[in-house]
């Protein structure tokens, strides 16, 4: 008895079956592992922030400041004898006699986190990746960062994270110098404390991603460290130095846009994905930016004050950025 085979024909209609079957579940396995990414930040997200109320709990209801050390940034001095390393985009280590921050311990409001979560890598996003420090480094000019006086060294990532990393604080929310600065004179902000919070369950704590710039910060996936709102297209809401630099990087693009560029809502792929998010409550969730960073009036019967010298009313807001209102 012959055994018959399968001729071209059959053959050829399988493999067109099996490319249409490919095609068609390729994205979905995509979405999924995309989706399994979110949840994983999501996860983490609500872990710093638990980290954070229990940090509060300690320290007279109050957050860390976005550096602990004894900045020049909250000084508004030159170095002296009593401002030190590190400071926002600084990644130098301390260097004065009797300081505290010991390197990669204790600098900088994720530093001072880390003892009550107890592991740095809680602070990453897969969707977002490692940050490329030795590349960040190279390109310090550009970034206008100071690197560490070693260079890149690989045993130092923790303190490198600790000074400027990917999990964000809110910039609203916490105690930020120098004193002229008008984020941190807003009549009626927190300054850190929860007790200042009018909406805990509604106010954002941390941003889980976030960008030093959308250049060379994009490319080495440098952290800011603490974000604010971006600048709205309608004009309509405050915003410091315009952008926020969070990365709306799930469900998304990782593309590159122009700097201060106020049409970057519409222009960056960035935009069209999800952040996560955690809140002064403790719970974590995923946003899109049309929600996240959504400009609102203010409630009836509020005014806000933004000014510092003079007096700057503002009518709208962004309700999930502003802890006072």
């Amino acid at each position: 008895m012959s055994k018959r085979a399968f001729t071209l024909i059959e053959l050829l209609v399988v493999i067109a079956i099996i490319a249409i079957l490919a095609a068609i579940l390729f994205p979905v396995f995509a979405q999924a592992k995309d989706s399994a990414k979110q949840a994983s930040c999501v996860s983490n997200t609500k872990q710093t922030a638990l980290a954070g109320i229990m940090y509060a709990g300690d320290y007279d209801d109050t957050l860390p400041r976005h550096d602990n050390n004894g900045s020049c940034l909250y000084l508004g001095a030159a170095p002296g004898p009593t401002c030190d390393y590190p400071d926002w985009g600084d990644f130098r280590f301390p260097t004065l006699a009797g300081n505290t921050a010991k390197a990669g311990e204790n600098v900088m409001y994720f530093g001072a986190l880390e003892p009550y979560h107890k592991n740095v890598q809680i602070s990453k996003c897969p969707q977002m990746g490692d940050t490329n420090y030795g590349g960040a480094f190279a390109a310090s000019g550009s970034l206008g960062i100071t690197p560490p006086t070693t260079g890149y060294v690989r045993a130092d990532e923790k303190f490198y994270y600790n000074t400027m990393g990917q999990m964000a604080i809110n910039l609203l929310l916490i105690n930020y110098g120098p004193t002229a600065s008008s984020t941190n004179n807003r009549p009626g902000a927190p300054h850190g404390r929860f007790s200042g919070v009018q909406r805990v369950a509604e106010t954002i704590m941390f941003a889980a991603e976030s960008a030093w710039d959308w250049h060379s910060g994009i490319g080495t996936r440098l952290g800011n460290g603490s974000v604010w709102p971006s600048y709205p297209l309608n004009n309509l809401c405050w915003s410091y130095d315009v952008e926020g630099w969070t990365v709306y990087a799930h469900k998304g693009k990782m593309g590159t846009a122009t700097e201060y560029d106020p049409n970057r809502m519409t222009t960056n792929g960035n935009l069209s994905g999800v952040a996560v998010f955690a809140f002064c409550d403790g719970h974590a969730k995923a946003m899109k930016h049309s929600q996240a960073e959504k400009c609102e009036p203010t409630p009836a019967g509020v005014t806000w004050n933004r000014g510092t010298t003079g007096t700057i009313m503002h009518t709208f807001y962004y309700p999930f950025w502003v802890p006072e209102l």
